[in-house]
Formats: structure tokens, sequence, C-alpha cells
């Protein structure tokens, strides 16, 4: 998958392209893409989706499960005397590499057997906010707004690919996963997604420490590590984090920063979960784990409500 990191690489690179243009280098095949444009006095961005039918997804009237991967992000750059891509812009490659990587094993003929829904959204001028230990790098409108535009119903779990270098909560230069999410509760992470981990890296797997904050809307106002989990407010499918990593901390809006192979293996390992997702192979929580703490404590969806800001 290294082709298709240095093709989006080079293809967001340059500040004129959008998903248009995106859409226009995905090569012929059975794939619908959706784009909708947003404007605010912030700015600009273009939401995509991309949805690459399996042989027995659930858009073709199948029964295999559907795996979303939303490419998480602030936005790819900020307006001032740094042009490069920011550090920020990691998520979004990796899931626009996912996008053309199953593009082009459609067209050899290379199919699997759930649906993959690929969201994000591409925002060439975003702008800073504060945030501690590092600015964020913002899109023009809030989290509130922005994640249910890139989370969709169809997804039965999802990845979500997220640069997160800007902490010392794991000083690793490569990728992690989360504890999977599911309306509200952390759960245990499955012995499948570590061991999907395991086969890509070659390496024993990182999984990466989140708290209740991450799970709560940026609107509340506490502390988050980064996005990568907010999905998980906005659906009530398992999500797991896939953050990018680094060994030492990295200003999010820093240029020059991205690292080739380790969005390679991010990216490989978002494909080889959505496949076995897809072969029922994979599972991204202990569906038992889940049902038991719903029992014992009811339904904690409750105080992620949006309702509770202010």
């Amino acid at each position: 998958m290294l082709r298709e990191i240095m093709d989006v690489l080079d293809f967001l690179d340059d500040a004129r392209n959008s998903a248009v243009e995106f859409a226009a280098m995905l090569p012929d095949g059975p794939h619908t893409v959706e784009i909708t444009p947003f404007d605010s006095d912030l700015g600009h961005t273009d939401f995509i989706k991309i949805l690459f039918p399996g042989k027995n997804g659930k858009s073709s009237g199948g029964d295999a499960p559907t795996t979303g991967i939303i490419g998480s992000n602030g936005g790819l750059r900020l307006p001032w005397e740094y042009p490069g891509l920011s550090s920020d812009a990691d998520g979004c490659v990796v899931g626009l590499a996912c996008a053309l990587g199953l593009a082009r094993k459609h067209h050899r003929n290379q199919q699997l057997q759930g649906d993959v829904l690929i969201s994000t959204h591409i925002c060439q001028s975003a702008h800073p906010a504060p945030h501690d230990p590092y600015p964020f790098v913002v899109s023009p409108l809030p989290s509130s707004e922005k994640h249910p535009r890139l989370v969709d119903e169809r997804m039965d779990a999802i990845l979500t690919p997220e640069t997160c270098k800007s902490n010392k909560m794991a000083s690793h230069l490569g990728f992690a996963v989360t504890p999977p999410v599911r309306e509200g509760f952390i759960l245990r992470p499955h012995d499948t997604i570590l061991h999907a981990v395991e086969m890509v890296t070659g390496k024993a797997p990182v999984v990466f420490p989140v708290t209740m904050q991450d799970v709560t809307p940026y609107e509340l106002g506490v502390h988050h590590i980064c996005g990568m989990l907010l999905p998980s407010i906005f659906s009530t499918a398992p999500v797991i984090g896939v953050p990018l990593l680094t060994a030492s901390q990295t200003h999010p809006s820093a240029t020059n920063t991205q690292q080739p192979m380790v969005l390679e293996a991010a990216t490989r390992f978002c494909l080889e979960v959505a496949t076995g997702f897809g072969n029922g192979d994979y599972h991204f929580h202990h569906q038992s784990d889940f049902d038991g703490m719903l029992k014992s404590f009811g339904a904690m969806r409750g105080w992620q409500r949006l309702e509770k800001i202010g």
C-alpha cells in the first residue's frame, strides 16, 4: 500500500485538490461516491463517502457486516507561512489510501465479502485552536456537526485512523489501537484485532490508553487526547481508534512530519480488519462484555448527550 500512500500524499499536497478531484483518481468500478461540500465563515471543507460493495455485502442484499473507516482529521493545512500538509492530515491520508487501495483491488477482481464504507473530509484550509500541550488543527464546523456527517448508520463497526502524536500516553513510532468503545462503554480489546496488528506489523500490538473524557463531546470542554473516538457518540456501532504515533511529541500543525511507512502499515491494518470482519473472522469487541455491562449498569449513552453542554 506504499504506492497508495505516496499517491494520496502527492494529491493532497496540492491545495487546489479536493473531493471531486479525488473521486476522479479512482479506477472505474462498482463503488459509489457521495460528496457534500460545507461552507461557513471559518472556511470550506468537502465531506466524502465512498461505498465499496462486497460479494455478500448488505448493499447487494447479502448479510456480511459493513466496515466503516473514518479518516478523522481537523484539517490538512493552516493558512500561514508553513504551507505544507500538517501532521493532522494523517487520518485523512489513511482513509483516502484505503479507498484508493480498495478501488485498485476491485479493478483486479479482488472483492471483499462485506461492504466497506470510507468517510472523511478534505479541508485544505483549517484554523488553529488552543489545546494542551499543542494547538489543535480545527475544521470550519464544530465536532457536534462534523462527526454526524462522518458517521453513517450503514456502518456496523468503525475504525478511526487519526494522528495522535502530541502526547506522552504512547511513545511509539507506528500505529496503535484503542480499546473498543460502544454506546458509552470502554471495553477490552478483542484478541482478533490484536492479532491483526501483530500480523500486519510483525510486532507486539500497542494499545493506546483512553479515558471517559475521550468519549464525550468536544463542546463539553473537558480535555481530550484527540477526536478518534468521537464517532462513538453518534453511532451505536463499536468504534476502535487507530492513532498514528511518534516516539517524541509532534505539533499537530507541524509540516513535513508524515511518516509514510507508519501510514502504510495503518492502511494495511484497516484493510485487513475490513477483510476479516466481513468474513466473520474478526470481532471489534466481545459481545458478552457489552451485554454484561448493559445488563449490570443499563444504557450509558445518557452522559454523552450533547444536550448536557452548558
